[in-house]
């Protein structure tokens, strides 16, 4: 395998991989060279703004492919284990309720009211059938994401923003508790009122 390296005097050099642990360098001419492109070589800064435009990262990371790094591999394969003495089939019953009652929580507390048209709303797009998704639930709302998000993560809740507009929360059912899901309904009504605050009080360009 060629990989291309960036050195200090602007020469680009090949890093080859052979099936014994020599490695070899040679330099090379600054060639624009062919290669696969995947997800982790782009660039971190727009990665997640979810517009559909390449943008590669400069030199050598803008390479590397979808594919994870070895350490992530390590922490993957030590998560497995845990899998598979917790039993996958318990872990689907698990995460079918979980989520199920995470869902209904938020159709019961954030859907459009008639008698209150100022009342934040949350809507989810992932589908209901419990056959058709995992145990994440991608949200919408009603006041921009980016205060919502601000505010959770001050609450302490780690969950996955994606602009422009979308919010994914996913109750795991290996560590996360139905008790955990009540707690974030009531933590997200706060974090909405914080944020429905910011919003308003951001002046108009």
């Amino acid at each position: 395998m060629r990989f291309p390296l960036e050195s200090s005097d602007g020469v680009q050099k090949y890093f080859n991989c052979f099936t014994n642990p020599c490695i070899f360098f040679f330099p090379g001419p600054l060639t624009p060279l062919p290669s696969l492109i995947g997800w982790w070589g782009h660039d971190y800064k727009t990665r997640f703004l979810m517009e559909n435009k390449l943008q590669l990262s400069p030199g050598i990371n803008g390479f590397r492919l979808s594919n994870p790094s070895i350490l992530l591999v390590c922490a993957l394969h030590a998560s497995l284990e845990i899998f598979a003495q917790a039993k996958m089939k318990c872990l689907r019953r698990k995460s079918i309720l979980l989520t199920g009652y995470l869902e209904y929580l938020i159709r019961h507390y954030y859907d459009k009211d008639r008698n209150d048209p100022e009342k934040p709303l949350v809507k989810i797009v992932t589908p209901s059938h419990s056959e058709n998704r995992g145990c994440q639930l991608t949200l919408l709302f009603s006041i921009p994401i980016r205060y919502v998000f601000k505010e959770l993560e001050k609450r302490g809740v780690a969950c996955d923003m994606r602009e422009p507009d979308a919010l994914r929360v996913a109750p795991v059912p290996l560590y996360n508790s139905f008790h955990d899901v009540h707690t974030f309904i009531e933590i997200l009504g706060s974090a909405i009122a914080a944020a429905k605050q910011a919003a308003n009080s951001v002046p108009l360009s």
